[in-house]
């Protein structure tokens, strides 16, 4: 019994979320921790821990940056919320050196 308690806990999906250098990843709402739309257009993505291997400057420490311009910008929306809703596991991918973070593009699989 202990070790079938192990491998539930040991695998479950938020063991998963973290970053590396490119990239945010885990399942659902464990790949970000808040995201608010701001005046300006732009989304703002709470970045989950390990947020400090990123190689960009998050937007107030804290947060990658879905510009509004970007020629994707409601596809990538619609499929963090989907992410988010179905539990799905997600990558958000970011433009490397970017002074806000800025997101290129995600990723979302079963």
């Amino acid at each position: 019994m202990r070790l079938v308690l192990f491998f539930v806990f040991f695998l479950a999906p938020s063991a998963w979320a973290g970053c590396n250098n490119i990239a945010c990843y885990g399942v659902g709402k464990e790949v970000l921790t808040k995201t608010y739309l701001s005046a300006s257009g732009h989304i703002y993505i709470g970045a989950p821990a390990e947020k400090s291997k990123l190689n960009c400057q998050l937007f107030q420490g804290k947060y990658m940056t879905l510009k509004m311009n970007h020629l994707l910008y409601k596809e990538i929306y619609s499929t963090i919320l989907t992410g988010i809703a179905a539990q799905k596991h997600l990558q958000i991918r970011i433009v490397e050196g970017s002074p806000v973070c800025e997101v290129s593009y995600v990723t979302m699989n079963s």
